[in-house]
C-alpha cells in the first residue's frame, strides 16, 4: 500500500484501534463505521500491511478482537502519521469488482468498458486489471467471462450456475440480517453512517433482487408456511425469498433453469413438492408468468433444505438413517478428542448437536445446494486451529458419503466442537520417554528432536543416539518407551518408529499410533533428583562445550563448487578438501556415502542437503557449507524432485563427548529455526557466515553457562 493514498475505511479502522490500549471487537468497529463485519475482516490485511511498514504489528485474540502492539509513545506517533495520510475516498479495488460483477450478472448484453470507467471514475487500464479478478471469481462459479474488443464484456454459463452465482454473490457481500432488513422494508439502518461509496456499492448489489418483487412474494411464502404447519427460520425465509426473487426476474428474461429428470421424479415423492406446486401457482398468477416444472423442483429443494433440524430424525427418505448419523457423529468426536486432547466422547450435548446439525446439512449437500455460514470469516480469522481440526473431522463425512464438505459446513462443525470444548476438561496425557536416533547421532537427529519438542508436549526426549551404538540396557535404565529414528533399526526389542527428519503428517500418524499402543501406561516415572552437580563437574562441562566450539570455529569452511553435478560428486569434493591424505579422504567419503544410502539427507522444501557422519577419518569437529554452481537434484521426502542449492557439512570423530555432539547438532537445529542463518550461508561470504556461526555458538555457550549455574 502506498503512503500517498490510503483507503478511507482502512484509515478509520487504524484510527480506532490505535486510540485504544485494549482489544476492540470486529463487531464494534463494524457497527461504528456502519459496515458489515465481513467488510472489516476484508480490510484487515491492508491494516496489518500498513502497521508492519511503520514498525508495528496487529494482535488478534480469540473472542477479544484486535489491537495494535506498541508503547503509548509509538501509538501516538502512529496516530500523528495517520492524521497526515491522504484519504482515497473513491471505490476500492474490491468495491469496483463488486459493482462490475453486479452489472455483469444483471445484463444479458455486453457491457462496454466505457460504462465501467464512467461509473467507477477510473481508467480503462484499471478496469482491465479489475476484470482479471472478476474473471477468476466467475470461473469459480463455473461461468465464463467473455471479452470482445469493441463490443465489451459479458458472461456465458448454464442458468443453474448463473443463479447460484447471484445467490453466492449476494450472501458474500451482504450480511443475512441486512437482507432480512431489506425484506422487511428497513434497508440497512446503518447506511446513513456508512460512506457514500459503501452505500452506492450495496445499492448496486441489491439491484439483483427487486424490492417490489420481494413484497409480492411474501404472501405466497406465508401461505406455504400455513400448509407446512410451521414457520421458516429467518435464514431459511431469506434464502427462499432470494431464490424466488431471482427466479421471477430470470424467468421474465426467458432464462429457464434445468433439472435432472430422474431427480425431479424423486422430488415429486416428497410432501414439500405439493407445497411448492401450490406456491408456484400463486406466484405465476401474481406476476403473470409461466413457471416451468423445473422451478418447482428447485423450490422443493429449498423447502426441504429449510426444514427444522429435528424433523430429519424422523425422515429417512433421501437421507441417511439416524443410526448412520450417530455413527458418523461419533467418528467426528473421536477424531476431535485425539486432536484436542479433550474429553469429548461422553458429551451427550455435542453428539445430539452434531446429529441434528448434520441431518439437514447432508441433505442440502446431496441436493447440490449451498450451505451458508454468516460466521465463516470470523471463525477462519480467530479460530484457525479449530478450523484445522474440523477439516480433519469432516474428512469422515466426505469419505463415507462421497460428498465434498464446503468451508461453511466445516466452520459449523468447528462451532459445535468449540462450544463443547469450553465445558470439558483436558484428557490426562501420559508422558512418553523417547530416544531420538539417526545413523550418527548428530545432524538429522537434532532437527527431528526440535520438531518433536514443538509438536508434542507429552514426549520427553531423554537421549539422542547413534543407531550404530544402541545400548538397550542403558535406554531401559532411562525408562525409554520407544525410539524415534530417521533410519530403520533392525533387531531392537524397544519399539521403533521410523520417520522423516522434517516430521511429515504421515510420520505424526505413526508416532500417534505408537503412543496409542502404550496408552494404558501410567507415567509413574518421576525425575530422580541426583546430588547437586559439583563445581568441578560444572567446570569440566563448560570446558567440554568450549573445546567443541573452538574446534568448529577453527575448522569452519565455505566452499564454492563449480564441478559437482551429483550429491556423490559433492561428497568426494568435500572429502578431498578435509582428508589429511588420500586414505583419510577415501574413508571420509565412504562414511558420508554410507549415511546417504541409509536415507536421503535432503531437507525437504529448504533446498539444501545435510551431509553428516561420525568417522575415524577426522580427529576434530567440522562444520562447513558447499555452494553449488551447477544444478543438482534429488528426490525429497514428498517423493518430488527438488533442487539442491547448498550442502551443509557436519563431521565428527567416531569417539567424542556428548557435549561435543550436542554443540555441533545445535547448528543444524538453528538452520531450521533461524531463517536468517541459512540466508547468510546462501550468500556465500566467508566472513559473514563465520561471524553468524560464532554468534550462534556464543549464545549457546551462554545458555549452557546459565543452566549450569542454576543447578
Amino acid at each position: 500500500m502506498q503512503d500517498s493514498k490510503m483507503n478511507s475505511r482502512v484509515k478509520k479502522i487504524l484510527l480506532r484501534v490505535c486510540a485504544e490500549d485494549k482489544y476492540v471487537t470486529i463487531a464494534t468497529i463494524a457497527q461504528e463505521l456502519g459496515v458489515s463485519t465481513k467488510t472489516i475482516l476484508r480490510e484487515l490485511y491492508e491494516v496489518e500491511q500498513w502497521l508492519t511498514a511503520k514498525g508495528c504489528s496487529l494482535s488478534k485474540k480469540t473472542g477479544a478482537g484486535i489491537k495494535v502492539n506498541g508503547s503509548i509513545d509509538r501509538k501516538t506517533i502512529i496516530l500523528d502519521i495517520l492524521q497526515g495520510e491522504k484519504e482515497d475516498n473513491i471505490y476500492s479495488p474490491k468495491e469496483r469488482q463488486i459493482v462490475m460483477i453486479s452489472e455483469l450478472l444483471q445484463n444479458q448484453e455486453a457491457v462496454k468498458l466505457y460504462n465501467f470507467t464512467k461509473i467507477l471514475k477510473v481508467t480503462e487500464g484499471t478496469i482491465s486489471n479489475d476484470l482479471d479478478k472478476v474473471e477468476q471469481w466467475f470461473e469459480k462459479q463455473g461461468i465464463k467471462l467473455i471479452r470482445k474488443p469493441g463490443l465489451g464484456v459479458y458472461i456465458e454459463g448454464q442458468e443453474t450456475n448463473i443463479r447460484k452465482a447471484m445467490v453466492h454473490f449476494i450472501y458474500e457481500n451482504i450480511e443475512e440480517d441486512q437482507l432480512l432488513g431489506v425484506i422487511r422494508n428497513s434497508l440497512m439502518k446503518s447506511a446513513n453512517q456508512s460512506t457514500d461509496i459503501e452505500t452506492k456499492t450495496q445499492r448496486r448489489l441489491l439491484n439483483l433482487i427487486n424490492k417490489e418483487v420481494i413484497h409480492k412474494l411474501e404472501s405466497s411464502i406465508q401461505d406455504a408456511e400455513g400448509k407446512m404447519g410451521h414457520k421458516l427460520a429467518d435464514s431459511a425465509y431469506v434464502g427462499l425469498i432470494v431464490h424466488l426473487a431471482l427466479a421471477v426476474q430470470r424467468i421474465k428474461k426467458n432464462e429457464e433453469i434445468r433439472i435432472d429428470q430422474e431427480f425431479l421424479q424423486e422430488l415429486k415423492s416428497y410432501p414439500e413438492y405439493l407445497v411448492a406446486t401450490e406456491m408456484v401457482a400463486s406466484i405465476a398468477k401474481n406476476f403473470v408468468i409461466k413457471i416451468p416444472e423445473s422451478e418447482i423442483g428447485y423450490i422443493t429443494m429449498h423447502i426441504r433444505g429449510s426444514k427444522n433440524r429435528n424433523d430429519y430424525i424422523k425422515d429417512t427418505k433421501k437421507m441417511i438413517g439416524n443410526f448412520e448419523l450417530v455413527r458418523i457423529s461419533k467418528e467426528i468426536i473421536k477424531i476431535a478428542e485425539l486432536e484436542t486432547g479433550r474429553l469429548l466422547a461422553h458429551n451427550e450435548n455435542l453428539l445430539v448437536g452434531l446429529v441434528n446439525h448434520l441431518g439437514p446439512s447432508i441433505c442440502r449437500l446431496k441436493m447440490n445446494m449451498d450451505i451458508r455460514n454468516p460466521f465463516l470469516e470470523e471463525i477462519k480469522a480467530f479460530y484457525p486451529e479449530l478450523i484445522a481440526i474440523s477439516r480433519k473431522c469432516s474428512a469422515v463425512v466426505e469419505k463415507q458419503l462421497g460428498i465434498k464438505m464446503p468451508d461453511s459446513e466445516i466452520a459449523y462443525i468447528a462451532m459445535h466442537l468449540g462450544a463443547a470444548m469450553e465445558t470439558v476438561e483436558k484428557l490426562p496425557k501420559p508422558v512418553y520417554r523417547c530416544a531420538i536416533a539417526c545413523s550418527t547421532g548428530i545432524g538429522t537427529s537434532r532437527l527431528l528432536a526440535t520438531k518433536i519438542q514443538k509438536e508434542y508436549d507429552n514426549i520427553q526426549i531423554v537421549d539422542i543416539i547413534s543407531t550404530i551404538h544402541i545400548e538397550e540396557n542403558s535406554l531401559r535404565e532411562k525408562n525409554v518407551d520407544f525410539i524415534i529414528s530417521t533410519v530403520t533399526i533392525d533387531y531392537c526389542s524397544i519399539p521403533v518408529v521410523t520417520v522423516n527428519p522434517l516430521l511429515f503428517e504421515e510420520d505424526k500418524i505413526r508416532i500417534n499410533q505408537q503412543m496409542r499402543l502404550l496408552v494404558n501406561k501410567v507415567d509413574s516415572y518421576s525425575s530422580k533428583i541426583g546430588n547437586e552437580v559439583k563445581f568441578k563437574d560444572k567446570l569440566f562441562s563448560l570446558q567440554s562445550y568450549g573445546k567443541a566450539i573452538l574446534e568448529i570455529l577453527e575448522n569452519f569452511f565455505l566452499m564454492k563448487d563449480d564441478e559437482a553435478r551429483t550429491i556423490e560428486e559433492m561428497i568426494h569434493r568435500v572429502s578431498s578438501l578435509l582428508g589429511v591424505n588420500a586414505a583419510m579422504a577415501k574413508e571420509l567419503a565412504y562414511a558420508l556415502q554410507q549415511r546417504e544410502e541409509k536415507g536421503g539427507t535432503l531437507i525437504t522444501g529448504h533446498g539444501f542437503v545435510l551431509l553428516h557422519c561420525r568417522t575415524n577419518a577426522v580427529e576434530k569437529l567440522y562444520f562447513g557449507v558447499v555452494q553449488n554452481k551447477n544444478k543438482i537434484y534429488a528426490i525429497n521426502g514428498k517423493n518430488q524432485r527438488e533442487e539442491i542449492k547448498l550442502g551443509i557439512i557436519m563431521i565428527a570423530p567416531e569417539q567424542n563427548s556428548e557435549n561435543a555432539m550436542e554443540t555441533i547438532s545445535h547448528l543444524s537445529q538453528m538452520i531450521i529455526e533461524k531463517p536468517d542463518f541459512i540466508r547468510v550461508l546462501e550468500q556465500g561470504i566467508q566472513e559473514d557466515a563465520a561471524r553468524e556461526v560464532s554468534n550462534i555458538l556464543e549464545e549457546f555457550y551462554k545458555i549452557k553457562n546459565e543452566h549450569l549455574k542454576g543447578e
